[in-house]
């Protein structure tokens, strides 16, 4: 007597589908995907800038990488998010290259050249679609604390990748420039300051929003060089195996 009941979950009704599965608005995907892909977008960019000038290549093979490091990333994200035949875990992830994998790459390209380490990421291909299966039923085995420190491993990555582009590489001409960082720390003040007046979905495109802003404040103040842009090709096809022949070495490999 007097006791209090908590009030039950509704019995779910049949089927209902679940809020993570609801289809939201056209309008409102495309400005998130937008937001979401400009804020991913430096990964690729920076890792190709880095393999180039670390492996010393030409100015064309290095537009052809960008090319397909940004054609892959859509392939792989699409199927990431679509999941066709039972490929990808049908959730919004963002296949991007860069990290570890950029790192032993270039390692195993200065060691043994870069076709070697062409032939390495196709060997490493195969092995991963074939150890697939099993690891996916180790899954159960990784506590939720080593998924986390590699979730968080993962972000200290992306915040040296995009201070990097904000500083320039150490040693290089025009490290740590005062008008570089300045206009960094004024794009996160921005992106702070609209997370915190604005509202709804308004809100939640702060990252979108502050990029914008920050945008329009170099252009203002001379830091935006569009003359690039009217050079080249607008859309560039990447060619195959752009280094030659992959040559295989196990050794490399592994």
């Amino acid at each position: 007597p007097g006791a209090v009941v908590p009030d039950s979950p509704p019995p779910a009704v049949p089927g209902a589908v679940h809020p993570v599965d609801e289809s939201r608005p056209l309008g409102r995907i495309l400005l998130f995907g937008v937001q979401h892909v400009l804020v991913m977008a430096a990964t690729p960019i920076s890792a190709i800038f880095l393999m180039s000038a670390t492996l010393r290549l030409n100015p064309g093979v290095t537009v052809d990488l960008l090319s397909a490091a940004l054609l892959l990333s859509g392939v792989g994200s699409l199927i990431q998010s679509l999941g066709p035949w039972k490929f990808g875990p049908r959730l919004p992830f963002v296949m991007l290259p860069g990290g570890a994998p950029l790192i032993l790459f270039m390692s195993i390209a200065q060691q043994h050249g870069l076709r070697t380490a062409t032939g390495a990421v196709l060997l490493t291909a195969v092995f991963t679609f074939l150890v697939l299966p099993l690891f996916t039923r180790l899954l159960r085995f990784f506590p939720p604390l080593v998924i986390g420190t590699m979730i968080v491993i993962v972000g200290v990555n992306l915040v040296k990748v995009g201070a990097l582009l904000v500083t320039g590489q150490p040693g290089a001409p025009g490290f740590g420039d005062p008008a570089r960082l300045g206009l960094a720390f004024a794009t996160i003040g921005l992106i702070v300051l609209f997370t915190r007046l604005l509202r709804g979905v308004l809100r939640q495109l702060a990252v979108l929003l502050g990029l914008a802003a920050g945008t329009v404040l170099a252009a203002a103040t001379g830091q935006v060089h569009a003359g690039a842009l009217l050079t080249g090709q607008l859309v560039g096809v990447p060619h195959p195996l752009p280094f030659g022949t992959p040559a295989f070495d196990v050794v490399a490999a592994l």
